[in-house]
Parts: C-alpha cells; structure tokens; sequence
C-alpha cells in the first residue's frame, strides 16, 4: 500500500502550469501515523498469478504465492485454500471500496463474511465487524480473505484500543511464518501499550467554543493544556496517532513507558518514536485523562517554508492531536471565523435521504461525489495544506492535469517529487459541490487492499466551516 505520513519537516513546491507565472506553495503533510498500510501492502502477495492487485511497492512477484503452514482444524486443508477461486470483481471491488459490488460479488462463505465485515466496519459497527474479521481469518478455505481479515483485524483491534488483545492476537495457522510479520508491528504497539490506563474524557455540558489558529501554510491548530502546561498542537485527522514532541515531553513530564524505540513509517521513510501516555490532557474545558500518544524527537517537528510570515528556522510544532482523539469529539472548525467547536458525540438515527460520508477503513475516509459520476474516496487529512488526488482516479475524478514541478517533503528529511497537478477540480461532498484549487497529482499508487483516491486537506475549509462527527458518520463543508 501507499506509504503512510505522520508530518512534514519541510515543504517546497514549485509549480509552473502553461501560460501562467510560476508559484511557490508551502505544503504542509501531518497525515496518518499508521502501521497498517504496509501491512495491506503485504496481505495480497497471495493472490493467483492472473491477479495484478499487488501494489507496486511490495515487491512480491508471483512465484511468492502460497506458502501455507501445516497443522491446525479449520474445515480445509491447504492444499484446497490454495486451490480456492480467484474473483477479480471481488478483489476490485474491495481496492475501490465498492462494498455494495464486493458483497455482492462474493462466491464462496468466506468473502461473503469478510464482505459484510467491511460494510459493518464502514457503517460504524466496528465491534461486529472485529468479530467477522477474526471467523474469515481462521477459515482455511480462502488464503486471500484469512490473510486480508488478519490484517483488518489487527487493525480494528488498534483501532478500538484493544492493547492486550492486540498484543495477543491469534494468528491463523494457515499463515507461515513470513505472514506472520505482517500483523507484528502492530502487534508490538499492543506490547507497549498493553499495560497503560484505560483512556477517559471528562466533557462539559455544552458545547465548547474556543479559538481556532492557523499556521501561516493554511493548516489548523489550537493552544491545549498537558499536565499544566500550555502548548500548541496541529489539528491532524490524518495522523492516526496523538504525537507529542520530545522537547513538550520533557517539558510537561510525559514519560515513555518503556525504553523500546518503535519505527513509524513516513511520507518516504520512517522515523523513530516511543510510545507514552499523557496522564492530563485539557483541551479548553474537555479534559482527557490517559491518552495514548507517542513522541518523536523536537528535531522532525518543523515545517520549513518560504511563506511570509513563516520563522527561518521553519514552523515548529509542539505536537499532533490525531485522529484516535478527534474521532472522539462531535466538532466544526471555521477557518474564516477563527473558532472549533467540541462536543460530546450522540449517537443518531441517520435520516431517510441523508448518507453517510465519513468511514473509518484503515484511515478516515470521506466518500466524494465526482463531476463525471460515481464515487471517490479521499483520505481525510486536516494535517494537509493542499488535497491530493491519485493518478489512478484521475479519468473517474474528470480531472485534467498539468504539468508541474512539485516537491513535496514528510517529516524525518524524507520527501517525493511529482510533476503533475489539477488547477481546479470540482466534487460533491454530500449535496454540497466544492472547488478545489491546484490539487496535487501523485502515483499512481496501487493499495495492497484498499485504494486511496486522494487525501482532502485543509483547503477545503476555504468553501466553509468543516464539521466531522465519526460517531455518526458524518463530514460535511458548509453550513
């Protein structure tokens, strides 16, 4: 799958379109702190030789296909998982998150249990769909739904803060030892977090209203309180983790819970961090106390840009409120107006007529309405100045590109190059049509599973305030 960012350290981006001066955009990525993704990478490598899904990252080739282990009761052996039938429709169907064609597509028990775990996962009801992905990773009858529920199961498991569980997740004997790693670096966040305070939040009786920053490249961020301290941290949905930075982490008293140092993969690379816990957390007059977080050395934490205004040294950031956190809250961000508000989510009944637009698969995922018809679906990403869109989507997205010469860097010093964008790009979110500017080409990038069409970063909080409420599903742009 598509490698996963957690922020920008810097962002230079030189774009020149034809008969138009050249521009200089700063470009700031604070996206997904995630460990799946090159997991979802791996989970295809079992795919019959006719099958082109695998991403062009793996790396696996096709004489890497089936290496089951013996043992074990399932109700096949593996000579007949690996004899199982191959649906290109199935397998597309999933990559381009049409679960409606993925259920009905399914041909044999175990996709069509994996199939309505996914939809119960995209509809919100992630314990049920916990509970399909582990019976579809145990089955032996299909080695491409058990390693692909594995994976989703472990992620849900992450997900839903289910440390012990996580760390002692079974795996399916049908998986060899070399599957086996696909699920171990998640399976190592279970081992540091296992033993940590069960995370609560104290929330007001109303809502809350407090003043909403933004940084000189467009990106969001609030003054919060830890443990007696003020600080200022970015508004991230696309980082999966809160991230606190090692200077803040001295500063406010947050130890690491154990010595061990974690890897996390970034926007081209990875960088180093150890997992803690913030005992007090303050965001205005909501307060979380136990939050899991990781930090990362205050040397990454700067976003250099040539924007004016910007410090020479580059925006330092003192952390990340990521999306483990925000999922929590029922919130508005009003970029014009310099105001979020929070509330304690409740649940409701989604009308006759209104659809859901925001899942959490793998990633905060808004469902997107193209000019030409059907459906994209965009990475939810308030950590990103600009929106992205993959060039895989770029004929279902009615996008045209334009040559450019674009930079783009993730924290750590890593970075990419691309040389195409879309001036302008019109989509649906919901019943509201908004035009986006200079959206940034990149890939094309095939998933492992899921595609991502894009990410939708924070300029799209310039056609209103931008409300997420996961709880119920729901991303909207507008009043």
């Amino acid at each position: 799958m598509r490698p996963t960012w957690i922020g920008a350290t810097e962002s230079s981006i030189h774009v020149r379109f034809p008969l138009t001066r050249a521009r200089t955009w700063a470009v700031a990525l604070v996206t997904v702190l995630a460990f799946g993704d090159a997991q979802f990478a791996a989970a295809l490598k079992y795919q019959p030789t006719q099958s082109r899904l695998s991403t062009i990252e793996t790396g696996f080739q096709p004489d890497e296909l089936l290496s089951p282990t013996s043992g074990g009761s399932d109700d096949a052996s593996p000579a007949s998982a690996a004899a199982a039938g191959f649906s290109e429709t199935y397998w597309s169907a999933f990559t381009d998150v049409d679960l409606p064609t993925l259920r009905r597509s399914a041909q044999s028990e175990p996709e069509t249990r994996f199939a309505e775990a996914m939809i119960q996962l995209a509809t919100g009801d992630i314990e049920s769909a916990e509970r399909g992905f582990f019976v579809a990773s145990h089955q032996r009858m299909d080695v491409n739904v058990a390693v692909a529920s594995q994976v989703m199961l472990a992620t849900t498991l992450r997900y839903q803060r289910k440390w012990r569980q996580l760390r002692d997740l079974p795996l399916t004997s049908i998986l060899s030892a070399q599957d086996r790693l696909m699920t171990s670096d998640l399976e190592q966040w279970g081992r540091a977090f296992a033993a940590a305070d069960t995370q609560v939040i104290e929330f007001p009786n109303e809502p809350m209203a407090m003043p909403l920053m933004l940084t000189t490249v467009g990106t969001p961020m609030i003054r919060i309180s830890i443990n007696g301290n003020s600080y200022d941290f970015w508004i991230d949905t696309g980082s999966s983790m809160t991230v606190v930075s090692s200077a803040v982490a001295a500063d406010a008293n947050v130890v690491a819970l154990s010595n061990d140092t974690m890897t996390v993969r970034t926007f081209s690379g990875s960088a180093p961090v150890k997992a803690a816990i913030v005992k007090r957390m303050e965001i205005g007059s909501i307060v979380i106390n136990n939050c899991p977080a990781v930090i990362i050395d205050q040397s990454l934490m700067y976003l250099r840009t040539s924007e004016p205004g910007s410090p020479e040294k580059g925006i330092h950031v003192d952390g990340i409120i990521g999306w483990d956190t925000l999922r929590e809250f029922d919130l508005t961000m009003d970029y014009a107006g310099g105001l979020i508000t929070l509330a304690r989510p409740v649940r409701r009944t989604i009308g006759i007529g209104t659809e859901r637009t925001l899942a959490w698969l793998g990633r905060p995922t808004v469902e997107i309405g193209s000019k030409v018809g059907g459906k994209l679906h965009f990475t939810l990403d308030t950590g990103a100045q600009s929106s992205f869109l993959n060039a895989i989507a770029i004929k279902r997205a009615g996008a045209t590109p334009q040559r450019a010469d674009i930079h783009v860097f993730g924290i750590a010093k890593t970075g990419r190059k691309t040389n195409r964008a879309v001036p302008f790009l019109t989509v649906t979110i919901g019943n509201k049509p908004i035009r986006l500017q200079d959206v940034i080409v990149y890939g094309p990038v095939t998933s492992g599973l899921m595609n991502s069409d894009g990410f939708l970063g924070s300029d799209v909080g310039r056609s209103g305030p931008i409300h997420i409420d996961a709880t119920n599903g729901m991303f909207t742009v507008g009043s």
